[in-house]
Parts: structure tokens; sequence; C-alpha cells
């Protein structure tokens, strides 16, 4: 009986234990170096890493995973699970920016109560250098003995995972996911996108979409799956293009600013080698899906293959293990025309005027194991405009580490109807199917008018040349008691781009801007996923006024 993700790895290994299940592009590059790992070996490392993890600490201990991304970090975290200690992926250390990445490490750490830090024998002496005290770093690539091995005392209920949160609204805290969510929601994706018969990914794979879209999904359904670095795909965006290609995949997902970077800096001759015709789900979420950014897209990729109906915009979150709203596999996707006007005002209305509208893209229905409600927060009552996004089921995690999240993970309704989970995401209802506006945290309140930062965003890098695609965040600061509109921006110093913005945003949305905020090429926050850290923008702001 598959309870545990262990039981799934040993009968992995037992039906398929000569079998490639895991390729990994060293370089990124289809004829690069490939590292493979048949998943008889998968359980075999996972064994000798649990005995030595084991000669550290205690079943139920958190182990904080320090990898970059490649194999290695996938066999110690299959390898905590033999061991029966709470794997706890955390940021790999940036040694060029090493306050930042440490301090987030640390705090990590410290949040869990981390006993031991897994990394490589080439990171340990660095990591030793820099680890909490209280912690102890083991290598794990050295790892062999697996004869002493001994199956763990573990069930459904068991933590399986501490995925922290990026952390874009706030500070990261620790979702308690067991394995019972994660078998959950990994039926809930197969459920919907259908059989899986191989996934290419690039996503960190410490973070819930890289991790659980990418190597549980693979893992569950006893599929191949092909990755490579995140780093890799950033260099030179054809290289996860390629791969698709090379290896034929059916599926492979990113986020929204990952299918813009391909149309913008995927070349034509590298197009011109693509053939996209095996990939049947093109997963898009953790960030708002742009209908604009699905069109330019099709337009550059249909004619080497990619069909319309691969595309897959989804909702989900890590409080909910992953997965939450997305619709059948094949179904084409669905933009819908919605007067601006009125999603301010918390409305939905359709409409035909291009003056007035917002183009939304469907995240799908919910997950038929999962319930999904539209309230207004204030009241708790349901509501059938613009609302929080609550969700009940089996792939809702247990909280959060050593907090009382019973706000967040045990909402009721005024009836008492619950409890849910309050997602923090605002959106709502429309034919049976969900359209998400935005994070509730992230609203920006201007004259009694909702304004969207995503809306604000997407018409500066529309307008302004000078403004780096993907890396623009609009948030609001109270200044004098009033919520006011600031900008921070990457460019690439055209002159006059700080008048041009303002000018943009008056022109579109009726609001002054009141300080933008110019910053060179890699200097915009965002998190490990390539999300936008707005709050960090914010913080930020507040430091240099």
């Amino acid at each position: 009986m598959r309870e545990t993700f262990v039981d799934i790895v040993r009968e992995q290994a037992d039906v398929r234990g000569d079998e490639t299940w895991l390729r990994y592009l060293e370089t990124g590059d289809v004829a690069g170096t490939v590292t493979e790992v048949t998943y008889g070996t998968l359980e075999e490392r996972a064994r000798a890493i649990a005995v030595e993890i084991l000669r550290h600490c205690r079943p139920g201990d958190r182990a904080l995973l320090m990898y970059p991304s490649g194999v290695e970090f996938v066999t110690a975290f299959v390898g905590c699970w033999f061991a029966g200690v709470i794997p706890v992926p955390a940021y790999p250390p940036d040694l060029a920016r090493p306050a930042r990445s440490l301090a987030k490490i640390h705090a990590i750490a410290a949040d869990c109560g981390a006993r031991i830090a897994l990394t490589t024998s080439e990171i340990l002496p660095i990591f030793a250098r820099i680890a909490p005290p209280e912690i102890k770093p083991v290598a794990t690539d050295t790892c062999r003995d697996s004869d002493a091995w001994g199956p763990p005392a573990i069930t459904g209920t068991t933590t399986a995972l501490l995925q922290y949160t990026s952390g874009s609204t706030g500070s990261p805290k620790g979702v308690v996911v067991s394995h019972a969510n994660l078998l959950a929601n990994e039926r809930s994706i197969e459920a919907a996108m259908g059989p899986v018969k191989l996934v290419v990914g690039w996503l960190p794979i410490f973070h819930d979409m890289g991790l659980l879209g990418n190597v549980l999904q693979a893992l569950h359904a006893g599929t191949g799956l092909v990755l490579m670095s995140p780093v890799s795909f950033l260099k030179r965006p054809a290289r996860w293009l390629e791969a698709i290609s090379h290896y034929k995949a059916t599926t492979s997902g990113a986020p929204n600013f990952a299918f813009d970077l391909c149309v913008r800096r995927v070349t034509d001759q590298e197009r011109q080698r693509l053939d996209l015709r095996s990939w049947e789900v093109a997963c898009c979420g953790a960030e708002p899906v742009r209908a604009a950014t699905y069109r330019r897209f099709l337009d550059r990729f249909e004619p080497v293959g990619f069909s319309r109906t691969a595309f897959y915009p989804c909702f989900g979150l890590a409080e909910a293990t992953l997965f939450v709203t997305g619709n059948r596999r094949d179904t084409p996707v669905t933009t819908t025309r919605f007067a601006a006007t009125s999603l301010e005002h918390g409305q939905v209305r359709v409409t035909d005027s291009d003056d007035d509208a917002r183009t939304l893209v469907s995240c799908g229905v919910p997950a038929p194991s999962e319930q999904v409600r539209i309230v207004d927060p204030d009241r708790c009552v349901p509501t059938e405009g613009v609302g929080e996004i609550w969700v009940r089921g089996p792939g809702v995690a247990n909280g959060y580490w050593g907090r009382d999240a019973s706000e967040t993970f045990a909402a009721r309704l005024a009836d008492g109807d619950g409890p849910y989970l309050r997602t923090g995401d605002l959106g709502f209802l429309y034919g049976g199917e969900l359209y998400v506006t935005g994070r509730s945290k992230d609203m920006i309140i201007i004259g009694g008018r909702n304004l969207f930062p995503q809306d604000i965003e997407s018409a500066i890098e529309g307008a302004v040349p000078a403004v780096r695609k993907g890396c623009c965040a609009a948030f609001s600061v109270d200044e004098q008691g009033e919520e006011r509109l600031c900008i921070m921006a990457e460019h690439d110093g055209a002159p006059d781009t700080e008048n041009a913005i303002k000018r943009v945003v008056a022109e579109q949305f009726q609001v002054a801007v009141f300080d933008v905020a110019l910053v060179a090429k890699g200097e915009l926050p965002k998190t490990s996923s390539g999300k936008l850290e707005r709050h960090a923008c914010r913080r930020a702001h507040r430091r240099t006024t």
C-alpha cells in the first residue's frame, strides 16, 4: 500500500530498478555531460544517506539541505525520508552575495531547529565556516554503507517536508507537509493533467514548484525526468526548449516570466532546430498568468509544433502542498475581458469595451478533491465578486512549523463552515473557473480604488522600452497617513525613464506616482523562482527615504 513516499521509491526500485529515472544536464545542454540515476540507484543511495544521517540525529529531527541544483540534492532529500528525518530545503549559499543568502539560511535553521545540514564534500568546508554553531554539517556524496539501513517508522500523517515559503509577501515560514498531503496532491495533478511520460524542468528543486511539480511528480508517476539548473536556463533560455524537443518531453512548466523570456531571447536559429510537438502540458503558475504572454509564446513557437491546447494555466501554493486548480488536459486556454473599474471595486462584469478592460486568464477548475470558496475577508461570507480565495481538501498542509497558524489554516465562514485555508490571494469564480487578480497584501488602494500591481507593471513594461521585462515592481507606501504609489524598476540607462514611467501610469490609471526608483540589472528583489518581492522593494524604499 502506498502510504508514504518511501513506499513509492521502494516500489519503483522493485519494478523499474535498472531503468533510468533522472537525467541531469550538468551544463543545461543536451549535447553536454549528463548524469543519470536509475530507480535502483536512487533507493540504494537513499539507504546509505539515511544510515549516515542517523549517526548524527534521530527520527523526527530536521535536516537543512544545502546543495546547488543537482543529483545530490535529490538523493539527500529521499535519504531524509529513509531516515525518518524531516528534510528542509533551503536556498544554497550565494557566495557572491553572502549577507543576503546567509541571513535567510540562518533564519530558516533557527525557525525549524535543524540539527544537521546536509551538503556535498566540496561545499562542506565552506559551509562549516558559516553554519550556525548548533548545526552539524554532513556531506552525503561519499555515503556508501546501505546495508545497515532499516525501514523508518513513518505513516501518511508523518511530516514529509518543511517547505519554506518564498517570502513574496512576508517573512518565510515553514509549511508542514505530510506524506498524505504529498500523495493526495500528486494524485490531483495526475487526474487533471493526465498521464505523464517524461518531465523536463529547470526550476529550483528546493522550491515547491520545482520539487513537487517536477521531481516528485515524475517519481510518483514512475516516469522519466530531465533536469537542469536555473542558472543554465537563465543564461540561455533556449536550453529549456531544446531539452523538451530532444527528449520528447510531455510535461514541463514555469512561471509566467519564463515564457516571456523565451519569446525575447530564443533566436530564430535556435527556434528552427526545435520540435515541440511532444509538449502536451506547459504548466504556467506561481505568479499571475498574462494573456499577452500566452499569445506571444504561441505566435513564436506554434510554427515549431507548440500546441495552443498545451498551455496550462494553474493556481496553487505551498500551503496547499502545490496544486489547487487547473483544467483538464487539452482544454483550450480561456481568456475573458472584464471591466477594470468594476474589478477595482470588487465587482465582476464582462465587457466588450477597449477602454475599460482587463483581460484575465482562467486558472481552471478546482481539483476534484479540493473545494474553493471566494470569501469577503472582512465579513467572512461568500461573495460572487472579487474576494479572498479559500481552499480546503486533503492537499492542504498542517500549518506552519512552530507557529499558531489557525488564522490561516483554520479559517471559518460566519456560519461556522470550515476549516479553510486562507490563501491571501484575490480572485473570483466565473463560469466555474478561477480567475486570480493578485495578492491581497500587494493590493494598492488609492482614492478608494483597488489597483492590482500586475496591471501597472505590465503597462509600464509595455510602454517604456528602457524598463527590463519582468523587472518592474509596483507597491505602495504610507506617506503622511496616505497610501502612495511607488515604482522600482531595472532599466538600461536611457534618459527620461522616470518621467516616462510617471506619464504611462497617469495616462492609463489616472494615478500619480509618488516615487520612482531605477536600479541596475539584477538589483530588483526577487524570490528563487523569479517572483517579484514587492515587500522587499517596499523595505528598500523605506531605507532610502
